[in-house]
């Protein structure tokens, strides 16, 4: 089992990301504070402590409204280290799956293998 931060840490780190000082604050989201974006601190800290108990979590960032408002890591990760993120990309897939049916590029009925074939010759034309 990987090591991992005290709650008590990891809420300070969290929320040490929102202040001007912090090293995430010169990324390019915006910070802001968890009141100040209609989130209690106290849902953000619950949030966290259920968090904790989740052995394969690495890392999270909680925006609202455009504003990073609490973030952390679990060790061995940090803000500086890069990592594989592969679970996320099921939160893109599906973001772009709903995005594509909006626009009425997609249906819910399509068969698979019509997507897999439009996308192969998508790709294989020069």
């Amino acid at each position: 089992m990987k090591d991992r931060l005290p709650v008590s840490a990891l809420i300070a780190f969290a929320f040490l990301a929102t202040t001007p000082r912090a090293h995430a604050a010169n990324l390019p989201l915006p910070r802001s504070t968890p009141e100040a974006q209609g989130i209690s601190s106290q849902a953000v800290r619950d949030f966290v402590a259920a968090a904790d108990k989740i052995n394969t979590l690495h890392s999270f960032m909680l925006v609202r409204h455009g504003y990073v408002i609490a973030e952390g890591w679990w060790k061995p990760e940090a803000a500086d280290k890069p990592h594989i993120l592969n679970s996320l990309t099921k939160s893109f897939n599906s973001t772009a799956v709903g995005l594509a049916i909006e626009e009425g590029k997609l249906s819910l009925d399509d068969p698979v293998l019509k997507l897999r074939r439009r996308t192969f010759r998508t790709i294989s034309r020069p």
